[in-house]
């Protein structure tokens, strides 16, 4: 005989959330929240070791290989001649510029705050698209100055359907001596990189880029010169300090180490 007493109904399923497990799932959710927090600190601090590095390795290198004729006098940790060069000897010099957002600023729309200064036309898909480009204040200025002991030369990863016609117009008095467009940029996961390496006429303590995108820079990054991005602030000075950074550099025997002073001074 059975005793139906005895036997327990197996209790319905229940589908709520109990206390303790909201407690786990909301401890699991803090827990992932800081889990990110860390890994995107950890991203940053990979990301500000790999820049500092390469300016380390590239130093390293550089200064392994510099014979003692060359170093010059030692001031401050950075190399002065102990005669400088006289001004107007620079010309084996080069200083690379970038065209957008260093010398100019391009857009498809008028801009709404400042005039504009020229107008270009290009071809996309057999549409003519016009740009209408605004001139950082100071650029003829700064090309005539730097022109006078330094050869000048604009590295852009723009096209030169676009860039060839802007250049035409901003360099009026024929400073610049030579154009490099996108093709002569070095691809790097769908970003454009400016291989000096490739140009610099004798050795890389020889030129200097100037641009407002770091990775621009990034395969020498002791030649770079970071300049703040320009797009329509008409009470901009940058120009200027370069163009008076860029008339001491005659005392510098290496423009890498006259940038470093200069980048570790402005900031």
């Amino acid at each position: 005989m059975v005793c139906h007493g005895f036997i327990s109904k197996p209790k319905p399923r229940s589908f709520g959330v109990h206390k303790h497990e909201r407690r786990n799932r909301n401890h699991q959710s803090g827990c992932s929240a800081a889990a990110g927090s860390i890994f995107t600190s950890l991203n940053m601090s990979i990301f500000t070791f790999h820049n500092r590095l390469l300016r380390c390795v590239s130093r390293f290198f550089r200064l392994a290989s510099a014979t003692p004729s060359r170093r010059g006098t030692m001031k401050q940790g950075y190399k002065k001649l102990e005669k400088p060069l006289r001004k107007g000897n620079d010309k084996k010099r080069t200083i690379f510029l970038d065209l957008d957002e260093t010398l100019v600023h391009a857009s498809m729309q008028p801009p709404v705050r400042v005039n504009v200064d020229f107008t270009v036309r290009i071809k996309i898909e057999g549409a003519v698209i016009p740009m209408f480009v605004v001139k950082r204040p100071g650029v003829t200025e700064f090309l005539d100055k730097i022109g006078k002991n330094f050869r000048v030369v604009v590295f852009t990863a723009g096209l030169p359907e676009y860039a060839s016609q802007v250049l035409d117009k901003l360099d009026k008095n024929r400073v610049i001596s030579q154009r490099l467009y996108r093709d002569s940029c070095t691809e790097m996961n769908g970003r454009y990189a400016k291989d000096l390496s490739l140009f610099a006429r004798t050795d890389l303590g020889n030129v200097l880029l100037v641009d407002d995108n770091p990775f621009s820079y990034l395969l020498q990054p002791d030649n770079g010169v970071h300049i703040k991005p320009f797009v329509d602030d008409m009470e901009d000075q940058e120009l200027m300090k370069l163009a008076e950074f860029f008339d001491k550099c005659y005392q510098y025997e290496d423009l890498r180490d006259a940038a470093s002073e200069f980048l570790s001074n402005k900031n």
